[in-house]
């Protein structure tokens, strides 16, 4: 032991060594981009300058794609401000222009690209879905109160998922498999409007006594890591021809191997680059998002994307504990950064390519209103379910109702999952069919519920959730730590008459206080 614990102060001393640390994190920054564009570009990992046949139409379709993507991210950029100053969800107005784009001839035969580029697009874009959700994750507050968010999550996704696979079976008519499908990509809690609600009600500190908006974060981190893990592991074994058990095998191997490696590659980005390094912030979300490009697409590549999946979802949750404390910026240049990039670039993108998927001419008003009907029975009992488990917690009716409405909406990895189903479900003729009518009720429900329950979700929340001032009243810092949710009980009187003005708190003796 004694031997151990002196290498282990000779490696930490060693790599702490300002300059040392320096080149070291320089090596690990090349190292991730060399991979992360290896795996963008579909490449031979050893030796990607192997010679390819060029031709002058290969090189036209390179040029006319960039071409194609640039013109692209400049529309739904405009598409995304115009939705937003209609008070409309960004990706709303994205998703429009696909549609528009799709089912008009002209724009459809010009905006054209290879199926292996929107595929990375796509890949691209989730990456900044996942390393949004891991920084956002508070994973001290999920350990130390998981009991109602981990049952919220678990037994209300599970119930949908269960109503949802019966509807789409009798009502759609598609098969038991392709039913559960269906089920897993309806029923995903949309990170990208649930998640700036809930972090606009902490900044106002609505609800912050019951720490509702962290419950609710907590819930989406339980709901959206069960149904895109179940969907990786099912599409694994359904859509190849090895056996099951060896299928299974495989996956909780790749699962617990991207859990390790997430860890071993969180805690490298503790100690690589140094927090008082030049341009650590810099170094910090280079890092992070080649490491997870590589990471997701790589192993998307490999038959294997779970793992990447819970990797770069667990790098990212790790970093946001370090770096959120040992640092004078602390964690805001790294949120605001992919924040960014996925305002500007990664939505725009996504939403227009799962647009142009919507062929209206393939539409009927039967299958609207089938698909609709499906969706609203799902998001029915996910309403009932959520109300009837928190009638065991301590919050009201009225905060009862802002969780039931910020699990409804539904948009982010639903444009990436029907996608990546129609594309597996290819080679098969009879699932083929059922996954394009899956990809017309993944996109049904972004239109519908994703501007529907965003407003909801802001107005209701403004409204029902009560606005609590440690200013004001100083005994609710006392009480931030428990979880209302979780069953621990602080005296009611504190947050069940209405908040006191400070002159009224000044007033009271600290008897009549506590």
């Amino acid at each position: 032991m004694h031997c151990v614990a002196k290498l282990h102060n000779t490696l930490h001393n060693f790599f702490n060594n300002r300059e040392i640390n320096s080149i070291a994190t320089t090596l690990l920054i090349f190292i991730s981009l060399y991979i992360s564009i290896i795996t963008l570009l579909g490449e031979n990992f050893l030796n990607p300058l192997a010679d390819h046949p060029v031709t002058t139409t290969n090189e036209d379709i390179t040029v006319r794609t960039i071409f194609v993507i640039f013109i692209l991210l400049i529309a739904g950029i405009f598409a995304a401000k115009g939705s937003k100053a209609l008070r409309l969800p960004p990706l709303f107005g994205c998703l429009a222009l696909g549609i528009v784009i799709r089912n008009i001839t002209v724009f459809e035969q010009f905006f054209v690209f290879p199926p292996f580029v929107e595929t990375m697009i796509r890949k691209v874009a989730l990456v900044m879905i996942v390393i949004r959700w891991g920084l956002a994750t508070d994973v001290q507050f999920l350990y130390e109160n998981a009991v109602m968010p981990v049952t919220i999550g678990l037994v209300t996704v599970i119930g949908e998922i269960i109503a949802v696979t019966i509807a789409s079976y009798y009502i759609l008519n598609i098969s038991f498999v392709m039913s559960i499908f269906c089920a897993l990509i309806l029923v995903i809690v949309s990170p990208a409007v649930t998640v700036p609600a809930m972090i606009s009600f902490k900044d106002k500190n609505l609800g912050s006594l019951k720490r509702i908006p962290e419950n609710i974060l907590a819930i989406c981190c339980v709901d959206n890591l069960f149904c895109v893990v179940l969907f990786m592991v099912l599409s694994s074994i359904i859509f190849t021809d090895a056996p099951i058990a060896t299928t299974i095998l495989l996956n909780a191997g790749t699962i617990v191997f991207g859990v390790i490696g997430g860890v071993v590659i969180g805690w490298l980005l503790w100690r690589f680059p140094r927090s008082d390094a030049p341009h650590t912030q810099f170094a910090r979300i280079t890092l992070l998002g080649a490491l997870c490009i590589s990471m997701m697409i790589g192993t998307y590549l490999i038959k294997y994307s779970c793992s990447g999946f819970l990797a770069a979802l667990i790098t990212s949750a790790m970093c946001a504990m370090k770096w959120n404390t040992d640092n004078k910026d602390k964690l805001e240049s790294v949120t605001s950064t992919y924040k960014y990039l996925w305002d500007s670039f990664a939505l725009p993108l996504l939403f227009i390519c799962l647009g142009m998927k919507f062929d209206c001419s393939t539409l009927t008003w039967e299958i609207v209103f089938l698909c609709i009907a499906v969706i609203a029975i799902g998001l029915l009992v996910r309403t009932i379910l959520v109300m009837m488990i928190t009638l065991s917690s301590h919050i009201n009716f009225k905060e009862q109702v802002v969780v039931a409405l910020s699990l409804l909406p539904r948009a982010t990895f639903q444009a990436d999952l029907a996608p990546t189903l129609v594309l597996m479900a290819a080679p098969f003729p009879d699932m083929a069919k059922d996954a394009a009518l899956i990809m017309k009720a993944a996109i049904l429900s972004v239109l519908v519920t994703a501007p529907i329950f965003d407003i909801l979700l802001n107005l209701v929340g403004s409204k029902c959730l009560t606005r609590y001032d440690s200013k004001d009243t100083p005994a609710i810092e006392q009480n931030l730590d428990k979880s209302y949710m979780n069953g621990d009980h602080v005296d009611d009187s504190i947050y069940a008459a209405r908040p006191k003005s400070y002159s009224e708190y000044r007033s009271e003796t600290v008897i009549e206080r506590y």
